[in-house]
This record gives C-alpha cells, sequence and structure tokens, in this order.
C-alpha cells in the first residue's frame, strides 16, 4: 500500500518537472536561419525538452549567456580570450558556414582564385577588365561584421580589424540582405555572403579555385572557404543544454545540420 502510495504521489511530479524542462538559444543568424529551429523540433520530439529559438548575432549571444538570461548563445566567429577566461564561456564546434562569392546572373565570370578574391578587396585588381570581362570597375559590397572578433571573412582576405587594407571604392554594409539585394541590383558588383541566404536569390555563385560552393564539396575538403560556428554556453552547462549539444553533434543532428550548412570534420 506504501509503495503503490508513493508511486501515485511521485509519478505526477516527474511528469509534470519533465514537461517543464525548456530551453533558449540567442545568436548568429546564419545558425539561425531554419538550421536551429529544424535542430530544435527534431531534438523536442525526441527528449520532451522545448527549445525556443531566437536570432539576432554574435553579441547577442554573448550577452544572454554571459547574464545567465539564456542557456546558448550562437556565434559565428570564435570567442575572444577574455571572454574565455574573465567571463568563462566555453565554446561548442557544431557547424560550418560556407561562405560564397555572389555576383550579379549578367556577369559571365564563373570562378575567381583566392589571390584574386583578395585582389579585388584591396583594390589592387579594381576593373572587371582584369578578370576577362567589360572594362568598368568592380563595385565590391562588403559587410561590416564583428570588427573585435578574428571574423572569418576579413581573416579570409588578409584585412585588418580597422579595414584600412579594405579598398577604398568597397561600398560598406550591415547586414547579409543588403549585400545581397545591393549585388542583385548592380552587374558589376561582387559581394562575399553565407551560402544559406543565397539560395532562390538573383544573385550567381561563383567558383573558388574552380570549386562551387556546396556542402558536398566542404565535406569532401574541396571547398576552404568556410567558417565554424559555436554554441556557447557558461562553464557549467546544464543537463538539459548538454543533451542538445550532443544531439547537435549526433549523426542524426548533423544530417538535419548539412540541409542548409556544413557538418563537422
Amino acid at each position: 500500500m506504501l509503495f503503490l502510495l508513493i508511486i501515485i504521489v511521485l509519478f505526477p511530479f516527474a511528469a509534470t518537472n519533465s514537461s517543464a524542462a525548456e530551453l533558449h538559444y540567442q545568436g548568429t543568424h546564419i545558425l539561425t536561419y531554419d538550421t536551429m529551429n529544424r535542430l530544435a523540433q527534431a531534438f523536442t520530439a525526441e527528449s520532451g525538452i522545448s527549445l525556443t529559438v531566437r536570432g539576432g548575432g554574435c553579441a547577442d549571444g554573448v550577452a544572454m549567456v554571459v547574464s545567465n538570461r539564456l542557456e546558448m548563445g550562437g556565434l559565428c566567429c570564435p570567442l575572444k580570450e577574455e571572454e574565455i577566461k574573465n567571463d568563462q564561456l566555453v565554446p561548442h564546434p557544431v557547424a560550418r558556414d560556407i561562405k560564397t562569392i555572389i555576383v550579379n546572373p549578367t556577369n559571365p565570370i564563373n570562378s575567381v582564385s583566392r589571390a584574386q578574391l583578395i585582389a579585388i578587396h584591396n583594390g589592387r585588381i579594381n576593373n572587371w577588365k582584369e578578370l576577362g570581362w567589360i572594362n568598368k570597375p568592380i563595385a565590391v559590397i562588403y559587410r561590416i561584421h564583428c570588427l573585435d572578433r578574428r571574423e572569418p571573412v576579413r581573416t579570409y582576405l588578409c584585412l585588418d580589424r580597422r579595414l584600412e587594407k579594405l579598398t577604398e571604392k568597397a561600398i560598406r554594409v550591415r547586414t547579409d540582405k543588403e549585400l545581397i539585394d545591393r549585388v542583385s541590383q548592380f552587374p558589376t558588383a561582387i559581394g562575399i555572403t553565407s551560402h544559406v541566404f543565397v539560395q532562390g536569390r538573383p544573385v550567381k555563385s561563383l567558383a573558388l579555385n574552380a570549386i562551387l560552393p556546396s556542402v558536398a564539396n566542404v565535406m569532401a575538403g574541396k571547398y576552404p572557404f568556410t567558417a565554424t560556428l559555436f554554441i556557447v554556453t557558461d562553464k557549467t552547462p546544464t543537463l538539459e543544454t548538454r543533451r542538445f549539444l550532443d544531439f547537435a553533434i549526433s549523426g542524426r543532428g548533423q544530417m538535419i545540420i548539412m540541409k542548409n550548412l556544413a557538418g563537422l570534420p
């Protein structure tokens, strides 16, 4: 009788406690864009733990975790040393962003080399004629992003944090949407964005060193222009947070990720 009473008392409590479990994420829109929502849906179905997903930027993700308002933040750039040491944040790699060079669809150029891409952005190549097209200036559209971090695009292009090496003629924008819109509007424009944002947009992706940007080419080690995407937590993530991180890097999680992004090496 006592055993039966214990079951009756404790079972409702256990069920309520499980259903109340929830997690929260905010951060880089690259990871948020469809991918985190897909992961959250699959994770909740498997674990019963709800996961609320919000967009934003790297700074948002860090601020939310540091202030203990959310369990997880998303980063498309590495943490700074002081964030690891002083704020005791921990970065967890979960995916790879595929950086994509885009031009207007009317542009006949199909491929550029890294050396040419660097020269275009520092102003040593400033006319499409130098790349075998028309005698018109190259309109470089550049997104200013995370100047206080080791931002992957800036690093790949050998640019400094103050962008003093970036061509003075570059058109500087703040968002990927604005960059894509500019490239789609101007026949002589070129820009770099994330592969996840290009699908269905009126722009053309260039091959880099004759290799097109794609999940398959990244996973095969052929396409080199990528950036690791992180979920950041404090140094002692909750059991529920740990379960989600394990799910994200599991076989099932990586399959979901690879619908839009590249998986981990």
